[in-house]
């Protein structure tokens, strides 16, 4: 009994170092779990905009748009606070540009998007499904510029 108890208590230690590092808010793993993770948030605001605007008879590249730019929204919120707050500018030294790039960035993901969507569509896929498509290359898009860009480290 004494045993499992030990074993257990190694196992969750080790579990819990495990997800200490991996959530660790300086490193490139950490910041990139996190980045999942915001990304995630704004990804639920997007697909409830995208689905409530078909429902409405909005057109499914238009949906998928202006659903991506809510989530987006919402994903400045998220991962300037959780994901690079070392790095976010100061409030009156430069956070305004930084800002900027953040949804300069996002034109990148909607343009992607936007044409994933409607050629998707276009070639026959149910909306969803050109929508994940999309989603999976804006995540990836967006992530590198915003690592390396919108947040470098020389901005801290």
């Amino acid at each position: 009994m004494l045993e499992t108890a030990r074993s257990s208590q190694c196992t969750t230690g080790l579990a819990a170092r495990v997800v200490r590092s991996l959530l660790a808010p300086r490193t490139r793993t950490g910041r990139f779990v996190r980045y999942g993770f915001a990304s995630a948030s704004g990804t639920v605001v997007d697909l409830a905009a995208f689905g409530l605007m078909l429902a409405g008879g909005v057109g499914a590249g238009l949906a998928a748009m202006c659903g991506y730019t809510l989530g987006t929204m919402w994903h400045w919120q998220v991962s300037s606070r959780f994901v690079f707050a070392d790095r976010l500018a100061p409030q009156k030294g430069g956070r305004g540009r930084q800002q900027s790039l953040f949804f300069s960035s996002a034109l990148l993901g909607v343009v992607l998007t936007y044409c994933i969507v409607e050629l998707g569509t276009q070639a026959g896929f149910a909306p969803t499904s050109a929508k994940v498509s999309a989603m999976c290359a804006a995540f990836a898009s967006v992530w590198l510029v915003r690592l390396l860009f919108v947040f470098a480290e020389e901005q801290s």
